[in-house]
């Protein structure tokens, strides 16, 4: 009894001594009453945490296989119709909004403008007194916030793109709305979207760093605000601001071709004097098939007879077709069959028709084929190579359109040259004999400079996700695709109906959720 009563006082020395540790003061996990985000540290973190939204698996898979697929470049491929149904029925244009490609679409770059709106909201939250709630240096804080609006600039131009008018959230600090948590907003028309496009772009530009160091890359610059804002204008026909917007690139100095094209999807390249904009991939030491950080891009196109790919995007003999003689974009582009391409699959050659898969068209993808050496140490899915989301080649495609439409015939064919010659091909000429096999001048009637500016962008942008978009903004959507016929196949591509296709459904969910204050997409 007398040790007992010993241990039990040292016991309660212990504890009254230790009620002044520190490792009791410490703040409860979750605890909401205390501000996480109080310093440019943290509120960088909520940074980051929109720019990761853009890196998630299946929102970049949805930007093939709709930009890609739905065109008359590509078809699914994969190991049957059913091996990712959803990209099938958009491809046959049979989609419901119950299909899974729209959703993927729509949810992640909601999510997207959710964070970054989020975002921009604490760096702007005032006190009753006017001051920044969290304290940071003025240009700094100018800096987060414009990679904030260019990441919701780029969410809201690729959901205009795909659904027309969308709601729009932005900051509550700002005017009040939600971050979309709000279903009851009803859809603002296409060009209200496009002022918010213009408007986050402008604030970024007017704010991003020309340049970043080698640890920032994957982060918003002026360039890449410059070439969206240029590309957002164009969608709208706004010829004079596009085309003034691509010279901004093109004075700035800091971009240019590259001399290989097959060098541009190389990891080499990813970061090279070509890439205006690109998505950023990180290989992730603990990644797995359940993470977002790597990029899936090399294994969704690769050859599944060879062990490593799914055999997906494959070219149709139209877009094969397409390209003239000696243009050098071919090869890194196409994989035929009996085709060996060193250091990728061993070297050995493809083959297309006797082996257990062969792709539905004959031809496979090249572009982001990683070699052998760079396949990822982890989880197959969990690669480091960016997606390119622009590109200096598309900037100065674009100032010929806009060029062309404004009547600056000069300044249109200068710009075509640089991506034509960089191919290996003469300068246009009106009269050359090429442009009228081209199918923009047989099918489409157009003129020869509007023929060659169209044709030069599939061939230069072929499986890069741009080609569906571009007919649909032409207006050439209907005809192209009602008329397609790849070697007595057609792949569904002919159930194309003007007036419906040109968009995809808003999901059947967030329809429902929202009590009919969304609209539905005509013929959903």
């Amino acid at each position: 009894m007398k040790n007992f009563k010993k241990l039990l006082c040292l016991i309660i020395v212990f504890v009254s001594a230790s009620c002044s540790k520190e490792w009791l003061e410490l703040e409860q996990p979750g605890n909401n009453n205390k501000p996480y985000f109080v310093d440019a540290s943290s509120a960088y973190e909520a940074v980051i945490a929109a720019y990761d939204v853009q890196a998630w698996r299946m929102n970049v898979v949805s930007l093939w296989s709709v930009g890609s697929v739905m065109s008359d470049d590509a078809v699914k491929g994969g190991e049957s119709p059913g091996d990712q149904q959803g990209m099938y029925d958009c491809m046959n244009f049979n989609a419901t909004p119950n299909t899974d490609v729209p959703s993927w679409i729509w949810g992640d770059l909601y999510r997207m403008i959710a964070r970054a709106s989020f975002a921009v909201d604490i760096m702007i939250e005032q006190d009753a007194s006017g001051e920044y709630k969290i304290p940071m240096d003025l240009d700094l804080r100018n800096r987060f916030i414009a990679e904030c609006r260019f990441l919701r600039g780029y969410s809201y131009f690729r959901l205009v793109r795909n659904f027309g008018g969308v709601m729009l959230y932005t900051s509550a600090e700002e005017d009040g709305t939600t971050h979309g948590s709000d279903l009851s907003n009803v859809r603002a028309t296409p060009e209200e979207v496009y002022a918010q496009v213009e408007a986050d772009l402008i604030f970024a530009s007017q704010h991003l760093p020309a340049t970043v160091p080698l640890a920032e890359q994957g982060r918003a610059t002026k360039g890449a605000a410059d070439g969206l804002l240029a590309k957002a204008y164009l969608y709208q026909k706004k010829w004079g601001q596009a085309k003034a917007q691509c010279e901004a690139v093109v004075n700035s100095g800091l971009y240019g071709l590259e001399p290989n094209y097959g060098d541009i999807f190389s990891s080499a390249k990813q970061w090279g004097q070509e890439v205006v904009y690109s998505l950023h991939m990180v290989e992730d030491p603990d990644g797995n098939w359940g993470e977002h950080e790597g990029s899936w891009l090399s294994i969704w196109f690769g050859d599944r007879d060879m062990g490593w790919g799914y055999g997906f995007r494959c070219p149709t003999i139209d877009f094969v077709n397409a390209f003239e003689p000696g243009d050098s974009r071919y090869d890194a582009t196409i994989v035929e069959d009996g085709e060996s391409i060193p250091g990728i699959f061993g070297g050995a050659p493809h083959d297309f028709t006797g082996g257990s898969w062969n792709p539905p068209t004959g031809f496979m993808g090249q572009k982001y084929l990683i070699p052998d050496s760079e396949r990822p140490v982890t989880a197959d899915c969990n690669g480091n190579l960016d997606y390119i989301f622009l590109r200096y080649a598309d900037v100065l495609l674009m100032h010929a359109e806009a060029s062309m439409e404004l009547g600056d015939n000069a300044a249109a064919e200068s710009s075509l040259n640089l991506v034509r010659n960089r191919a290996g091909l003469a300068n246009y000429d009106a009269n050359a004999a090429v442009i009228s096999t081209y199918k923009e001048t047989t099918l489409l009637g157009h003129d020869p400079l509007k023929a060659s500016i169209y044709h030069e962008r599939r061939v230069e942008f072929g499986l890069e996700s741009e080609r569906f978009y571009d007919l649909v903004r032409w207006g050439d959507a209907a005809t192209v695709l009602q008329n397609f016929d790849d070697n007595g196949q057609t792949y569904g591509k002919n159930n194309y109906v003007s007036g419906c296709s040109e968009l995809l459904p808003i999901p059947a969910g967030d329809i429902s959720a929202s009590n009919g204050a969304i609209e539905q997409n005509p013929c959903y």
